[in-house]
């Protein structure tokens, strides 16, 4: 819209059908016409799109991790009266997460490989312990063990002396799996970066931010962080990738991977050769309902509720925005990388979160928000960080490590002769590239 020298009117019909559809477009945010001043003293509209409540749920929780999404939830159902979290478990075929005996993956699923076998993990830890205890404890051991969860935490610690049991749990933190008997999912993070930091692997700022600073790492407010703790954005960030590499809502228990943190993504094969289908938790798989209003017959009352309404229906508005681009990325990847997901590296295609975040309309950076420290599980059983869907062909650095394998004293020149003749044209600076990533040093014949 053009200058003028005096207000420009908006009644034309055909202005405000445009601006309608433009209005249509910004799905999930509040559209107001702005009257700014022109440089004649005029007023000059302009159309601006400004965040609604379904685009801030959306930011929100939207590179939340396993483990950041759980510390979120669990936060709201604290500072909230109008919600709760049934009891709920990680699918034990896929590791799904669900409030059923199997998630609704496996009932469709056909599965390459067979879960593995129930192991008697408390009866292991129990006689573990008791070999390390003192015979007086052994009494409290049998409760605190008894008290564990079928994730290995603690929420409600056992009728006994509080010293006691403070000696138990530590004993079965010496010879037990990383955060073991923790009280709740976040303080199963808590525990192992504290094992990790008293341990000398990582740096204390990794402890620091599981103890005091989770929610700002979960908004990705990294450089209040910093500041709060008297050093740099990077180092926040470093502790914050270990943090999402190293540690688990769960405890890795014997008898497999689906006791260990929920699967974000299951790809499943329904039908034997047929398209791949991508599966995804919702908040009701996590166990998140909200409480019926009962106090709702007088004014006070309902001036209560309001609020905690309110963000009831702004945790579940982060939970399903979340869920929903978490699916359409994973159906994407369902197509462009079916070859990865049914054959493994050697099926690789390269592919850039530019062209995926093209497909789905969206900004790159979305894509890379969504993609971060999530895991998927493939249908012969692989779990794959979903980063790995993204960048080179890891098929070609296969195919070379192969023909390097079957051919050691070849040349660049003859590795990519040979890989030409058996139908994967490649060239030789290519070959000497991967050769550089697979053998160290690599071969001087050039």
């Amino acid at each position: 819209m053009g200058v003028t020298g005096r207000p420009r009117r908006l009644a034309d019909a055909g202005v405000l059908r445009r601006l309608e559809r433009c209005a249509h477009g910004l799905a999930g945010s509040s559209v107001c016409l702005v009257e700014r001043s022109g440089p004649a003293l005029g007023l000059t509209p302009r159309l601006e799109a400004r965040p609604g409540l379904r685009i801030l749920s959306f930011l929100a929780l939207l590179p939340a991790s396993a483990v950041e999404l759980d510390a979120a939830i669990d936060r709201a159902v604290a500072d909230n009266p109008l919600l709760e979290r049934v009891p709920w478990r990680s699918c034990p075929t896929c590791g799904l997460a669900t409030v059923a005996d199997r998630c609704a993956a496996c009932a469709t699923a056909h599965w390459d490989f067979e879960p593995e076998a129930t192991v008697d993990w408390r009866g292991d830890l129990l006689r573990d312990a008791a070999a390390e205890l003192p015979a007086t404890l052994r009494p409290v051991l049998e409760l605190v063990v008894a008290a564990l969860d079928d994730h290995g935490l603690m929420p409600v610690p056992p009728d006994a002396p509080a010293d006691a049991v403070a000696l138990v749990v530590a004993g079965l933190r010496a010879i037990g799996p990383p955060g073991i008997a923790a009280r709740s999912r976040v303080d199963c993070v808590r525990v192992q970066a504290a094992a990790l930091v008293a341990d000398g692997e990582v740096p204390p700022i990794v402890q620091e931010l599981a103890d005091r600073w989770l929610a700002e790492v979960a908004d990705e407010r990294y450089a209040d962080v910093a500041a709060a703790t008297g050093t740099t954005e990077a180092a926040v960030r470093g502790a914050v990738e270990v943090l999402r590499a190293r540690t688990r809502p769960y405890v890795a228990l014997a008898g497999g991977g689906a006791r260990s943190s929920p699967t974000d993504v299951v790809f499943t094969q329904p039908e034997g050769g047929g398209p791949l289908v991508a599966h995804v938790a919702d908040a009701a798989a996590v166990g998140l309902v909200v409480v019926p209003d009962l106090l709702v017959q007088t004014l006070e009352a309902r001036a209560w509720v309001a609020p905690h309404r309110e963000a009831a229906q702004r945790l579940f508005a982060a939970v399903a925005a979340r869920g929903h681009m978490l699916q359409r990325v994973a159906d994407e990847l369902a197509v462009r990388q079916r070859g990865f997901i049914l054959d493994g590296p050697q099926g690789h295609a390269h592919l850039r979160r530019q062209e995926v975040a093209a497909a789905l309309e969206v900004h790159p950076s979305t894509v890379g928000r969504v993609v971060t420290g999530k895991v998927t599980r493939c249908p012969d059983g692989r779990q794959v960080p979903m980063a790995a869907y993204f960048g080179a062909v890891t098929s070609t650095r296969v195919r070379v490590a192969m023909a390097l394998e079957q051919n050691p004293g070849a040349s660049d020149r003859e590795l990519a002769e040979l890989l030409t003749r058996v139908g994967d044209p490649i060239a030789r600076r290519t070959v000497a590239k991967y050769r550089a990533l697979v053998t160290k040093p690599a071969s001087p014949m050039r």
